[in-house]
C-alpha cells in the first residue's frame, strides 16, 4: 500500500532543479561522474551512481526516476512493521506502517528523484538490525549494522546522525554494558568506512552556503516541515495526539511499549537537536527535508498514541482522521506545478516541442535563483529542444564544476545568429520583468522583433523573428 500511495500520480508534477541535478549526473559516463563529484555533490555520488543504473534500465521519465523513491518508501514501511511488531503487537505495527505511508513528508519524498526516501529506508532497517543484534549478540548482525550504516551515510550524509540516536537509546537501556561495546565497534567501523565522504563533505561545504540566505530555522521548519511538509492540519492533529496520548503511553503502557516509545523518541529528537546545534555553532546546515529519515519515528509515536485507547475501533478512527487530514496536501503534491512552489519546466518543454521549428534558436535565462532558471527545462527535458539551436551555450557543466553550463548573455550572441531567423526566448517572471525587457532591448538592434508571447506558470516564452 505504501508503494501505491507514493507512486500514484507521481509522474504528473514537473521536474524541479534538484531532480534536474539527479538527471544530469546520471547522464554522465562513469569517468565523468567520478571526476565531477570531486568538485561538486560528492555527498550524492552513491545516489547518483544508483540512479545511473536505474535510468539505464527504466529510462528518464518522471515515473521511472521517482519510482525508485516510492520503492524505498515501501521498504521503509515494511521495515517499520517488522520493527514495531517485534517490540509490541501486529496491530500497532500495521498502524505505524499506515501512518508512515500517509504522512505528507513520506508522500513527498516518495515522489521525488532524490535520496531522502532511501535514507528513511536505511534508518528503519538499521534500527531493526540494531535490535536483533542487541538481542542475539551475534557479530554477524553487528557486521550487518556497520555495513548498512556506512552505506546509508554514502547515500545521504545526514543519515550518520542515526548512530547518535541509537547511542542515546542504548544508554537508556538497562543492559547497556553487554551491548555498548559491540555497538561502539560496529559504529566506529561504519564511521571509518564512511570517513572519505565525511571528509569530502567538509571540503565541499560551500555548496550549501545558500542556506545562509534562507529562513530555515524557525518553529515551522522545526515542528511542521520535517514530517508534515506544508500541512499545518496534519501537524496540528499529530502534535495534539503526541502531547495528549503519547505521554500517557510512557506512563501507563506495558514495558515493551515503553521501550519502543524511548527508541522512537530519541530517533525523533536527537538528530534534529544535533543538526540545529551544528547549524548554530558551525554554520548553515539545517533544512527540514534533511530530517526525512526521522519520519518513521514520528509514525511510531503516533501509532502508540492512536492505539492507546482500549477499543480497536477508536484506533482506526484516529488513523483515518490523520489520513483524511493528509488528503489536501497529498493532492497538492500531485499537481503539475507541485515541486518547488510551482516548477514549470515540463510546461516550457512541451510548448517548445509543439511550436519550435527545426533551425530555430533557443535562449533560456540562466541567471537568478537556480531553482527559477528556465534553462533548467533544457536539462530536464532535452528531447524537447532537439530541433532548436542552443545559441547561448559555451561550455558544459562538467567544465564549470557546477550544475550550470557556461553560457553567453543575449548581448553576446550575435555571432551565433548566422542563419537563425527565429529565436525563442524564455525568461523567468512576466512580460514586465527585467529579464524580459533586457531580452527585447538586446535583440531589437540585431533586427529581431517580438512576434508572440506565451505565459507558463512562472515563466515567459517570447518568439522573436528577424
Amino acid at each position: 500500500m505504501a508503494l501505491i500511495i507514493s507512486l500514484a500520480a507521481s509522474w504528473i508534477p514537473s521536474y524541479w532543479s534538484d531532480e534536474v541535478a539527479t538527471l544530469r549526473a546520471s547522464r554522465l559516463s562513469w569517468h565523468e561522474l567520478f571526476a565531477f563529484v570531486e568538485h561538486k555533490d560528492a555527498v550524492h555520488a552513491a545516489y547518483y551512481s544508483l540512479v545511473k543504473l536505474w535510468v539505464g534500465a527504466f529510462g528518464e521519465s518522471e515515473l521511472a526516476t521517482r519510482s525508485l523513491s516510492a520503492i524505498a518508501v515501501a521498504a521503509a514501511a515494511a521495515g517499520l512493521v517488522v520493527l514495531v511488531a517485534s517490540a509490541t503487537s501486529v496491530r500497532m505495527a500495521v498502524v505505524a506502517g499506515l501512518i508512515f505511508a500517509v504522512l505528507p513528508r513520506t508522500t513527498s519524498m516518495g515522489s521525488e528523484a532524490r535520496s531522502f526516501a532511501l535514507s528513511a529506508a536505511v534508518a528503519v532497517w538499521i534500527t531493526v538490525i540494531l535490535l536483533v543484534a542487541a538481542r542475539t549478540k551475534s557479530w554477524r548482525w553487528w557486521a550487518a549494522y556497520s555495513a548498512l550504516g556506512a552505506a546509508g551515510t554514502y547515500l545521504f550524509l545526514y543519515s550518520v546522525l542515526i548512530f547518535a540516536a541509537h547511542l542515546v537509546y542504548l544508554l537508556l537501556h538497562q543492559r547497556v554494558r553487554s551491548i555498548l561495546v559491540p555497538w561502539l565497534i560496529a559504529a566506529s567501523a561504519a564511521a571509518a568506512t564512511a570517513l572519505p565522504i565525511l571528509l569530502m563533505s567538509v571540503t565541499q561545504k560551500d555548496q550549501i552556503a545558500w542556506l545562509a540566505d534562507q529562513p530555515v530555522v524557525n518553529a515551522w521548519t522545526i515542528l511542521v516541515e520535517p514530517a508534515f511538509d506544508s500541512s499545518w492540519l496534519v501537524a496540528a492533529t499529530a502534535w495534539c495526539a503526541l502531547l495528549l496520548l503519547a505521554y500517557r503511553a510512557q506512563k501507563k503502557a506495558p514495558g515493551p511499549q515503553r521501550g519502543l516509545f524511548r527508541l522512537a523518541g530519541v530517533w525523533f529528537i536527537v538528530p534534529p537537536v544535533l543538526l540545529l546545534t551544528a547549524d548554530a555553532l558551525i554554520g548553515p546546515l539545517y533544512t527540514a527535508r534533511y530530517l526525512s529519515f526521522t519520519v518513521p519515528a514520528i509514525a511510531i509515536l503516533l501509532a502508540i498514541a492512536c492505539t492507546m485507547p482500549a477499543r480497536s475501533i477508536v484506533a482506526w478512527i484516529l488513523v483515518a482522521a490523520l489520513a483524511l487530514a493528509s488528503v489536501p496536501t497529498y493532492i497538492a503534491q500531485r499537481g503539475p506545478f507541485a515541486k518547488n512552489g510551482g516548477s514549470d519546466l515540463s510546461q516550457i518543454a512541451d510548448y517548445i516541442r509543439s511550436n519550435a521549428a527545426t533551425g530555430d534558436g533557443i535562449y533560456l535565462q540562466d541567471t537568478g535563483s537556480i531553482t527559477l532558471r528556465p534553462r533548467q527545462a533544457l536539462y530536464a527535458y532535452p528531447d524537447a529542444f532537439t530541433a532548436t539551436a542552443d545559441i547561448a551555450f559555451e561550455a558544459p557543466f562538467t567544465a564549470t564544476g557546477t550544475f550550470s553550463d557556461r553560457t553567453r548573455s543575449l548581448a553576446e550572441i550575435g555571432p551565433q545568429l548566422v542563419g537563425v531567423h527565429r529565436i525563442w526566448v524564455v525568461t523567468a517572471g512576466s512580460l514586465d520583468s527585467d529579464a524580459a525587457r533586457e531580452a527585447g532591448a538586446a535583440l531589437q538592434p540585431m533586427g529581431f522583433v517580438e512576434a508572440t508571447t506565451h505565459t507558463t506558470n512562472r515563466s515567459l516564452i517570447t518568439l522573436y523573428e528577424g
